[in-house]
Order: C-alpha cells, then sequence, then structure tokens
C-alpha cells in the first residue's frame, strides 16, 4: 500500500498578500516612509506653482505660463502697465529668497514695475534705491568677478561694488518705448539641461520606492496574465509619465509645434499625480489591511 502523503494543496490567494501582514513595526515605518513621500509631493506642487504662476506677468498658473516658459512666445504690454520682464519675474520667484530684508524686495519691485528706468535707479525710497539693493543683495552671486556660474551668464556689474545699469537693463526692461508687445524667450537651455539632470537622478528614486511597494501590494488581485499586465502598466505609470514630462520640457522649444509640447507637460503632470495618487493609497489601504 502506497502511504506517500499526497502533496499539499496550494494556498489559495488572498487579494492583500505579504504586505498587510508585516509586523506592526514595519507598518508603522512604512506609513511614516509614505508620509514622507506626500508631503515631498505636495511640497513639490506648491514650488512649481511659486516658480511658474507668473511668467506671463500675472498671478495664478496658466497654459499661457507654461507657453512662455518652455516655448516662448509674445506678451502683450498693456496700456499704462509695464509688461514682465525676466528680473521681475525672477524676484517674485527663485530670487525672492536672497533679498536682505521686505524693504529692500519692495524698493527692486516698484523700480521693475515702473519700467526699470534709469533716472530711477539711483532714486532712493525708504533711503534704499534699487542701486544699493543691486549692491546689497545681488551682485555677491551676480558681479562678473565673483566666481559664480552666474556671474558669468548674467552679469549685473564687473565687481561685487559697482551694479552697472546697462547690463542690468537687458534682464530689468520689459519693452522699448511704444513697443505694443515683448518678446518672452524660453528658459535658457543651461538652466534646463541642470534641470533635467537633477530630476532624471533623484524622482526616479522614490517612484521605484513606490512602485515596489505597490507591486508588492498586489492589486489588482489575482495571478492571471490580465492582472499582472495591468498591475505592471500602473506602476510605470508615474515613471512614464515624468519621462514624457521631461522630453516634453525640450520638444517644446521646437518651432512651430512648440506650444503643444509646452500645453502637453500639463497632461503629463496630471498621468504622474494619478498614478501617484493611486499607488500610494492602494499601498496604505493593503498595508493596514487584516492580512490573511
Amino acid at each position: 500500500m502506497d502511504r506517500t502523503t499526497p502533496p499539499a494543496a496550494a494556498a489559495p490567494q488572498t487579494p492583500w498578500p505579504a504586505l498587510s501582514r508585516l509586523p506592526l513595526a514595519w507598518k508603522i515605518v512604512l506609513t511614516v516612509v509614505l508620509l514622507f513621500l506626500a508631503a515631498g509631493y505636495v511640497a513639490a506642487l506648491a514650488n512649481i506653482y511659486a516658480q511658474n504662476e507668473r511668467v506671463d506677468g500675472q498671478p495664478g498658473l496658466s497654459p499661457r505660463d507654461l507657453i512662455l516658459k518652455y516655448a516662448g512666445g509674445d506678451v502683450r504690454v498693456e496700456q499704462g502697465q509695464a509688461a514682465p520682464s525676466r528680473m521681475l519675474e525672477m524676484i517674485q520667484g527663485a530670487m525672492r529668497q536672497y533679498f536682505s530684508d521686505d524693504a529692500s524686495y519692495r524698493v527692486l519691485y516698484e523700480w521693475l514695475k515702473a519700467g526699470a528706468s534709469e533716472e530711477a535707479f539711483t532714486q532712493t525710497r525708504d533711503d534704499l534705491s534699487p542701486q544699493d539693493v543691486f549692491i546689497a543683495d545681488c551682485l555677491r552671486c551676480h558681479a562678473a568677478d565673483s566666481g559664480e556660474q552666474i556671474g558669468t551668464k548674467s552679469p549685473f556689474g564687473p565687481d561685487q561694488f559697482t551694479p552697472d545699469y546697462k547690463l542690468i537693463a537687458k534682464f530689468a526692461l520689459p519693452h522699448e518705448p511704444g513697443q505694443t508687445t515683448v518678446r518672452r524667450e524660453p528658459v535658457d537651455w543651461r538652466d534646463l539641461a541642470m534641470s533635467s539632470h537633477a530630476h532624471l537622478l533623484s524622482v526616479p528614486m522614490f517612484l521605484i520606492l513606490l512602485a515596489t511597494l505597490f507591486l508588492w501590494a498586489g492589486w489588482p488581485p489575482g495571478a492571471d496574465r490580465r492582472s499582472q499586465i495591468v498591475r505592471g502598466l500602473l506602476a510605470a505609470l508615474p515613471l512614464a509619465a515624468f519621462l514624457l514630462d521631461v522630453a516634453c520640457w525640450w520638444l517644446a522649444r521646437l518651432p512651430g509645434v512648440g506650444p503643444v509640447f509646452a500645453l502637453t507637460i500639463a497632461g503629463t503632470g496630471a498621468l504622474f499625480g494619478l498614478g501617484f495618487a493611486v499607488q500610494w493609497l492602494v499601498v496604505l489601504r493593503t498595508l493596514w489591511s487584516r492580512g490573511a
């Protein structure tokens, strides 16, 4: 008589696999990791808004801001208002942090908004002139002899004590008298290359971590080919959307079709956010569900 023990039946698949059966300590740590990822994403959205909302000179992020930043274009000069200059845009965004105080920022902002005239460059307001602000807050990096890369690419003077209005005017003057439109060039390719390099080497790291946890969650449940394909596509969605997003930064510089790719950036960003949100919610729900 054959006494061989029959093989044990395969355990039925559970819709919530091993991720939900981790020890409590692991669940706590991974939850904190998820919270960090969510906070980082929200901060990134806030930064995108802050860096791009005033490209067209108006508050609020719009499709026009994306087109002007990545593809370039003409900005209409409104009657009685100065068209946005590159410097005015920068001090309201990335350069705002470098002002020594609010008074210095207001002096330079009002000067730029009024047209950045040479006559007003040395006129004082609140015991400060725009020239004083450049010496105190700008020339330490933007002087030609500062040793900084920005001082070579965008110099405001020969040294840290001598602002040159003619050099500053290249970035501060919005338009010539009588002009009805002003040309807004796309972001410099050097800055775009630096941003692409930084993002392509950093963003995939946390996306891979999240995708790995998502695949571990096993959603949608099932071991059939269709479930595997859907799971893999959802796991890869944020990575693919981000790669397409960066590609559109560069494709937007193409003449003629550039604005189309610039607008596509909004779509790829939305896809990225959707994929990120789905993965994040699935992982969190699975982590704290009752495992078998």
